[in-house]
């Protein structure tokens, strides 16, 4: 057995609600024969990932957050739909195993997410900088 060392997904479709939803299990581990391994809950052990009928395959997972940093100062800014514009103070960074790092927001509820995934994100802003004005677009 090969533990996993760069962040795989078992993809599978679940009947619920009359509907088939996607749902995914972290591969753990690679077989002697190379099979991705994931946790059977019931059993409590490691399983070939297509053994499930509903396994439809894997792809590659994000890496997992190992730690969080302040914001420092940085800002984020959104577009409204007016064309004014938001800027909110950056809560913290992720970092992921591989080094990578994602600005996290607050939404009005206070849950945090990632700002560069919301629909209306604009960029972020240095501590210190100036926003930048956007220019309007001359593809028209």
């Amino acid at each position: 057995m090969i533990p996993a060392q760069h962040p795989y997904r078992a993809n599978y479709q679940q009947e619920k609600g009359g509907g088939m939803v996607p749902r995914s299990k972290p591969v753990i581990a690679w077989d002697d024969e190379g099979q991705a391994l994931v946790v059977d809950e019931r059993s409590g052990r490691l399983v070939p990932a297509n053994n499930g009928r509903n396994f439809t395959g894997l792809s590659e997972g994000e890496h997992p957050v190992v730690g969080a940093i302040p914001g420092s100062g940085w800002r984020v800014r959104f577009k409204n739909e007016d064309g004014t514009f938001i800027e909110d103070p950056l809560v913290a960074w992720t970092v992921r195993s591989d080094g990578t790092l994602t600005p996290i927001d607050t939404d009005d509820n206070g849950e945090c997410q990632p700002s560069t995934a919301m629909g209306n994100f604009d960029g972020l802003i240095a501590p210190g900088a100036q926003a930048r004005t956007a220019q309007p677009d001359s593809s028209g």
